[in-house]
């Protein structure tokens, strides 16, 4: 066999070398645009980002005027676009608003950035530009804000934060529309009271309610530990059920630091009459019922003989079938629900002070969460803020975190994270936020955090 002869690799190099410098430019290029085009992708991605961001701030910042809408949009978008970032030069160039007779608020924002070249500047492309707009729409909310009046806030665990509660109640009210969108205000001890009821026309009026916060009373030690919550949060259903033109969105928010353990209703008692009231237990594991209290006031109890102090027990005759102090003959929500899976009521029978006790305290704790249940299911987003570290501790006869409760009341999906609660959360109703702030200076940032998802809820 003929072998073929060596090849010759010197003559090879003049060409390697002529063929290396004549595709150097297109190895630059293709390594250029892949690092370069790279970096345009990521701060774009930051562009976007930032846009949203101040988008957001924008539409929460309206309620304060347009000035303070484009004040809190550049804010954010210099707070999420960083300067220099990989060479890059970003703008916010407008903050456009538009406004229609539903109450929607719609944003236009655009923005600009120049990101400057790393590699192919050397070919004559110095930098890339992009633009960035954005369109959202602000909708108007149906909002009742309901706020625990007791006086453990002035005499609980963590010191009197009543006045926290004020400046955080009013903060939060700022940041709506005065125009668009409209606000309730509900305040809960004993019974509930709606000092600031919900408007025909759309907006509602910022002093009104800052008035009404102001005058909150959180009354005196001796019954600093008695919640009727499910008063406060029938308050805010009937507020929502009977609002006219309601927005698409409604809201109940419900702030409260401990776990109810009060209700009204009718009850007939062994003089042979029927009377509207609430009674009270408290937190511990057992106790002497008291009542009965009025409950459509702050604190104030029924006089009389046969219906009033803590011998309720004895003159008591029965239970009612259902929660009806508004009207006899309401019957949505049950008192005595022998089937309930977590807190069954059976009919009170024995006429001592430990039997009612339970009863009492499980009906408190149900009819609220069956409240804030029927307010999901009616198209209103429910959120809780619980106060202080009574909610972490167990309490009542069975020995329950408040906590607990007030996610159920919500619906967070944080329920989810948790064994114990993963069975209540109900994927096919809305989904709220509960927040715990664990002292005073906790409450502005879970008044925030409820307002950041609201106003991304109008969005």
């Amino acid at each position: 066999m003929k072998k073929l002869p060596p090849i010759k690799w010197k003559r090879s190099k003049g060409l390697v070398a002529v063929l290396t410098i004549l595709t150097l430019p297109l190895l630059l290029a293709v390594i250029g645009l892949a690092v370069d085009t790279g970096r345009t992708f990521l701060v774009k991605a930051k562009l976007f980002s930032a846009v949203d961001a101040a988008s957001i701030a924008a539409a929460r910042a309206v309620a304060n005027g347009e000035d303070a809408g484009r004040e809190a949009a550049n804010r954010y978008f210099s707070a999420n676009m960083p300067a220099d970032f990989h060479n890059s030069t970003a703008t916010l160039n407008n903050v456009n608003y538009g406004y229609d007779e539903f109450g929607n608020i719609s944003i236009d924002i655009d923005a600009t950035v120049e990101v400057q070249n790393l590699f192919l500047g050397i070919l004559g492309f110095d930098s890339f530009e992009s633009h960035v707009e954005a369109q959202s729409v602000r909708r108007p909310v149906d909002l009742v804000l309901v706020i625990d009046n007791t006086t453990s806030l002035r005499y609980g665990s963590i010191g009197d934060v009543t006045q926290d509660v004020v400046d955080r109640s009013k903060s939060f009210v700022e940041n709506f529309h005065e125009s668009f969108d409209r606000i309730s205000l509900v305040k809960f001890a004993f019974g509930a009271q709606v000092p600031v009821e919900f408007t025909d026309a759309r907006g509602h009026s910022r002093s009104d309610i800052t008035t009404a916060i102001d005058a909150f009373s959180f009354g005196s030690f001796w019954n600093a530990q008695y919640t009727n919550a499910s008063e406060g949060m029938y308050r805010a259903l009937d507020e929502m059920r009977n609002v006219s033109n309601p927005a698409n969105l409604k809201v109940i928010v419900f702030f409260t630091d401990g776990a109810p353990n009060t209700f009204a209703s009718h009850f007939e008692f062994s003089d042979g009459n029927t009377y509207a009231g609430a009674i009270r237990t408290n937190d511990e594991s057992s106790g002497t019922p008291y009542g009965l209290w009025r409950h459509d006031s702050m604190a104030t109890r029924l006089s009389g003989d046969g219906y009033s102090g803590s011998s309720i027990y004895t003159d008591l005759e029965e239970l009612p079938d259902h929660y009806n102090p508004h009207d006899e003959d309401e019957a949505e929500f049950k008192v005595l629900n022998p089937s309930h899976t977590v807190r069954p009521v059976t009919q009170y029978t024995t006429h001592s002070t430990s039997q009612l006790f339970t009863r009492v305290n499980r009906v408190a704790r149900n009819l609220v969460e069956d409240m804030a249940e029927a307010a999901r299911l009616e198209g209103t987003y429910v959120f809780t803020l619980g106060l202080g570290s009574s909610l972490t501790s167990t309490s009542g006869p069975d020995g329950e975190y408040g906590e607990d409760l007030l996610l159920r009341m919500a619906n967070d999906p944080a329920m989810l994270d948790d064994a114990d609660l993963a069975s209540d959360y109900k994927s096919d109703q809305l989904e709220g936020v509960y927040c715990h702030a664990v002292d005073e200076e906790a409450l502005g940032p879970c008044f925030d955090q409820m307002l950041d998802v609201i106003i991304r809820l109008t969005m």
